[in-house]
């Protein structure tokens, strides 16, 4: 019993001695290489578990995810000869390890090499474009084109580009103030503009109401006389319709006044609006 518990130690040992020289584990967030004696003996680009030959192969990994190339901010100068502080940076990864490891050997060798060609391309680019094209209108295209002409350039290292993108496209400082200063006013002009012109629309507006109001009270005050004219005539008529019916009583009436009255006096009847003839009333005596 005691010999078997010391080989069971001794196998744990032996174990964990040679098991890292005969195995060897690829997550999915790397690729690996293995070489014997500096030649590439196997590519893996898949996870698992995998065999090599103890103490001859040794394996190298590599990242599998996307890695960033950050290019430091430069100025460059457009097709109309302005300046132009360009930021940029673009993403990769690796795709042969094989030849990776054969041009740049290491991740930050490789992500200066696509630094340098990421730049040179962008270079190119800003050169065939005006500053207000760039800082203006969509850079989609800019950067699709300096996507599609670095993609072989970096091909040639085992590195597949993915995207390239513009983080910041501005002034210098030396004019940024005065470029600022001029789109400013720019903008106010056109916000002065647009004022005057709904100040204009508003004024216009207000006069078409205004004249069509004065219309509308004026056809109003029309109409008003119109009808009380019809009413005063109607009342008119009745009164004289209602004399005509009984001339006898309006003689009657007529006589019975004038004895009331003293010679040499006239008699003013006073007619109120509306209701003529309805009311007498004694008026100025002469």
């Amino acid at each position: 019993m005691k010999y078997v518990a010391i080989l069971l130690v001794v196998g744990v040992l032996v174990a964990g001695i040679l098991g890292p020289q005969i195995f060897f584990v690829v997550d999915e967030k790397q690729v690996a290489i293995v070489t014997r004696f500096g030649d590439v003996q196997q590519q893996i680009r898949s996870p698992g578990l995998y065999p090599k030959t103890p103490f001859v192969d040794n394996v190298t990994y590599f990242e599998k995810r996307l890695m960033i190339f950050d290019a430091p901010p430069d100025s460059l100068l457009t097709k109309d000869k302005k300046r132009l502080i360009i930021d940029v940076y673009a993403r990769g990864r690796i795709v042969d390890p094989k030849l990776f490891r054969e041009t740049v050997r290491t991740e930050n060798q490789a992500a200066s090499r696509a630094v340098d060609i990421i730049s040179s391309e962008m270079r190119a680019e800003i050169a065939g474009d005006n500053q207000a094209e760039i800082i203006t209108t969509s850079r989609e295209p800019i950067m699709n084109r300096i996507l599609e002409n670095s993609k072989p350039q970096l091909a040639l290292f085992g590195i597949e580009l993915v995207d390239v993108r513009i983080k910041r496209a501005d002034f210098p400082a030396e004019i940024a103030d005065s470029v600022y200063a001029r789109m400013q006013a720019e903008r106010q002009r056109k916000a002065d503009k647009e004022r005057a012109e709904g100040a204009e629309i508003d004024a216009t507006v207000r006069a078409e109401v205004d004249r069509d109001a004065t219309i509308i009270v004026a056809n109003a005050e029309k109409n008003a006389n119109i009808l009380r004219g019809e009413g005063e005539a109607q009342a008119i008529q009745i009164f004289a319709d209602a004399i005509g019916s009984d001339l006898d009583f309006y003689s009657f009436q007529r006589n019975s006044l004038g004895s009331t009255i003293r010679p040499l006096r006239s008699l003013i009847p006073r007619i109120r609006p509306g209701k003529p003839y309805r009311n007498l009333e004694i008026g100025v005596r002469f």
